[in-house]
């Protein structure tokens, strides 16, 4: 059995995988808060008892970089390396990659149920795709064809500088700026960025905060959650959570409009993470597409890429179930 880790800022899953079985099959899935535990190796402890089932290696999505076999987690005080993690939990081996390039090892094995498309496009296989994944951070990938399969290749590009589109986005980035001296693309298009976005539009009195909305983000232990939740609500939505919402969408609209000129993706643009499949009916607004197509000159060619929402529940343990099946990187 291999056990497949994906290591998130705000919860670790893991699932064990047969890796004699002819098809990818979660079995004994498990969330953990991640902010509960000391590092990776109390989950996967505390996980190995619960199932009582010993995996002969494993594979951890790491939400950060990884270099020569060692990661630190971005959004949180882990350090990882897969010689010692391999030795102290009695592993035959352990693989760590970027939790975005296990995002994109599962879109070749995607089926139409688990997409929703935003723009239908045209597909170029021998083409490059790209993958942005928005959750407690901002993940971007790239994915390259390989002969009949793909190679992935993680980036930092979410802790690039983020560029406004309009007004309301400069007024934005001036507001952040009064606390930052950078202001990245992650600290709006992400779980905290919504926070963020909706810090602004309430200190600057674009939109009042109802007081019973306050309280409920004063108790909730998700406030991005909570925005979200409160936007989607068909009867007791605030403007200003609508707005939250609206403003984050044509941000990440921007942005991957702009990994799909970077790269030409002509084979697609994939949105994975944990916030898009939530916010889905404001990503299916007009809103998302008009800022992904506002390119200038290049509108037109961008209007030819496929972009989907990828809707597979725990689509990075498949991808680093997949990974670990093919042995190792572009094959």
């Amino acid at each position: 059995m291999i056990l497949t880790i994906d290591i998130g800022g705000t919860h670790t899953r893991l699932a064990m995988v047969d890796e004699d079985a002819s098809d990818i099959r979660l079995e004994h899935f498990r969330s953990y808060r991640s902010e509960k535990y000391r590092d990776v190796d109390e989950i996967i402890q505390d996980y190995e008892t619960s199932i009582e089932i010993k995996a002969k290696s494993a594979v951890v999505g790491v939400p950060g970089p990884v270099l020569n076999g060692t990661a630190r987690a971005t959004n949180l005080p882990w350090e990882l390396e897969e010689k010692g993690l391999a030795e102290r939990l009695c592993f035959s081996s352990v693989k760590l990659i970027n939790d975005v390039e296990a995002l994109g090892y599962t879109i070749g094995a995607l089926a139409p149920d688990d997409l929703v498309m935003l723009n239908p496009g045209r597909h170029y296989p021998d083409a490059p795709a790209t993958v942005i994944a928005p959750g407690t951070g901002l993940g971007e990938a790239y994915v390259l064809p390989a002969g009949s399969r793909h190679r992935i290749f993680p980036s930092e590009g979410g802790h690039s500088g983020f560029a406004p589109s309009s007004k309301m986005e400069l007024k934005l980035l001036e507001y952040l700026m009064a606390d930052h001296d950078h202001v990245s693309v992650e600290s709006i298009c992400s779980g905290p960025g919504i926070c963020n976005i909706y810090r602004f539009l309430r200190d600057r009195q674009i939109c009042i905060e109802p007081q019973w909305l306050k309280e409920a983000l004063e108790k909730s232990a998700d406030q991005a959650g909570t925005i979200a939740q409160n936007a989607l609500s068909a009867d007791k939505a605030e403007a200003i959570s609508i707005q939250t919402l609206e403003l984050f969408v044509a941000i990440l609209g921007a942005e991957s409009g702009n990994l799909a000129l970077m790269l030409a993706a002509k084979n697609g643009v994939y949105i994975g993470g944990g916030i898009a499949p939530q916010i889905l009916p404001f990503l299916q607004k007009d809103l998302f597409m008009q800022s992904f197509l506002n390119k200038g000159p290049m509108s037109r060619f961008v209007a030819d890429i496929p972009v989907s929402v990828i809707c597979k529940p725990d689509a990075n343990l498949y991808g680093l179930a997949s990974f670990a099946r093919k042995g190792q990187r572009g094959r």
